[in-house]
């Protein structure tokens, strides 16, 4: 049973790094295009130059898997087999080149084989002590094998060397960073420092809803549900549907604070994204009126939508307009079914059960 639950929280671990580093290398971009408009960001060929293979797997990495595979066609290895194959046969002809050994050391970390990717790291690291990505990357490797100490002096080499730097204050590899100190303080049950690391990880990307959650959940364990619910709420914003531990930690958070419509209106919209859209319905429909109105009209509207039933999300949607006629979503509710906000509803719809 342990070797099971470590083997998951491995696999969990595993992917969350996979998905911000994806996410990170849309944000490196993102931030490339708006150098060019403002004097006072950072040069784009500075960033390409720093930042190296982050970009590459985007690119550059599919070029070489698919030159690889022109030449060694094989329909058996999966894509990241053939990522691997691909990069591994990059790195025979040309060991020294950084760029396509992050490559191959991402690819393995993809696939779940952290200490080869480590091997890969500790190779760029000798070549090039402060690589950042390689930094990253083997802080990363370490974290998913449970090494949180190894993996702290890899992140901390990034934040050290980042102290007071020009910019700073929009570093996503900084942020990164200090997302992943933060996250590790958490899992060590040390909330205080999970809530220092994760401030400075958002005053970098205000909007990264990961480190809000986790900022939520720090605060939670640090004994403030106030400041807990400012944070999880804001995670929410950004990932309102489909994200299922928000809702739950914020039925907590609200438990501590004595609220019991909002607890309830969490404990239902936590029900909803488990897949149990009946629970959800039944605890919404008792808040219709009071403190949670809007909420909980909303969020009845999101269950009937997404279970394909029009005219009863419109229905929904049109009720949270009459509290308050503002509200932007439902108005894009409203757009989403093709409605427009002030039309009438048919003589044939039928109201929410």
């Amino acid at each position: 049973m342990g070797d099971k639950m470590t083997m998951e929280a491995t696999t969990s671990m595993l992917r969350t790094l996979i998905r911000r580093r994806t996410g990170q290398r849309e944000r490196i971009w993102q931030k490339m295009k708006s150098s060019r408009r403002s004097t006072s960001a950072p040069d784009p060929t500075r960033w390409l130059l720093r930042l190296g293979v982050l970009v590459l797997a985007i690119g550059v990495a599919s070029f070489g898997v698919i030159y690889y595979q022109d030449q060694h066609v094989d329909a058996g290895p999966s894509l990241v087999g053939r990522q691997i194959e691909g990069a591994e046969a990059a790195v025979k002809k040309a060991p020294l080149n950084i760029t396509i050994r992050l490559q191959l050391a991402d690819a393995y970390l993809a696939d779940k084989r952290p200490d080869d990717a480590l091997k890969q790291y500790d190779e760029i690291l000798k070549a090039d002590k402060k690589n950042r990505p390689a930094l990253l990357g083997r802080g990363g490797a370490l974290m998913a094998k449970g090494d949180f100490e190894g993996a702290a002096a890899s992140y901390h080499k990034i934040t050290k060397a980042s102290q007071g730097g020009e910019f700073a204050g929009a570093d996503p590899q900084l942020q990164e960073a200090h997302y992943y100190l933060g996250s590790m303080a958490l899992k060590q049950n040390n909330a205080k420092e999970a809530v220092k690391e994760l401030g400075l990880a958002l005053k970098i990307q205000r909007t990264d809803s990961d480190a809000l959650y986790l900022m939520g959940v720090a605060r939670l364990k640090d004994g403030a549900p106030k400041l807990a619910v400012e944070s999880l709420k804001q995670a929410l914003l950004f990932v309102p549907t489909g994200w299922c531990e928000p809702y739950s930690q914020l039925a907590v958070a609200y438990k501590q604070l004595g609220k019991a419509p909002q607890t309830t209106y969490a404990t239902a919209m936590a029900d909803f994204c488990l897949k149990r859209p009946a629970d959800a319905k039944r605890q919404l429909n008792t808040l219709t009126t009071g403190p949670v109105a809007v909420d909980a009209l909303l969020g009845l509207a999101t269950i009937a939508e997404a279970e394909s039933s029009k005219t009863e999300a419109v229905t929904w949607y049109k009720k949270v307009l009459t509290v308050d006629r503002a509200n932007i979503a439902a108005a894009s509710g409203l757009a989403r079914l093709g409605v427009a906000p002030g039309s009438k509803t048919s003589s044939t719809t039928q109201g929410p059960s």
